[in-house]
């Protein structure tokens, strides 16, 4: 399965989908947090960073199964 997780914080999506026992195949994301960035490149060293959500450049992406995202909680969370 091809995953592409938007706004993906530290991966909660992606570590629910790693406990449920998916298999990803394809596996992007895309935040402009630099720490929660270090922590998904820790957790899911495979992903490929995208960058910001304004330069992905979806004809270069594989065909994508999944699509999460995050909601913005910085408001909410601090």
């Amino acid at each position: 399965m091809n995953v592409l997780d938007l706004f993906s914080g530290i991966g909660g999506f992606s570590l629910g989908m790693q406990h449920a026992g998916l298999k990803i195949d394809y596996h992007g994301f895309s935040d402009i947090d630099r720490y929660a960035n270090l922590v998904f490149k820790e957790r899911f060293p495979d992903a490929e960073e995208l960058g910001s959500i304004e330069h992905i450049n979806i004809d270069k992406l594989p065909r994508i199964d999944i699509v999460t995202f995050g909601f913005p909680c910085q408001d909410l969370s601090i």
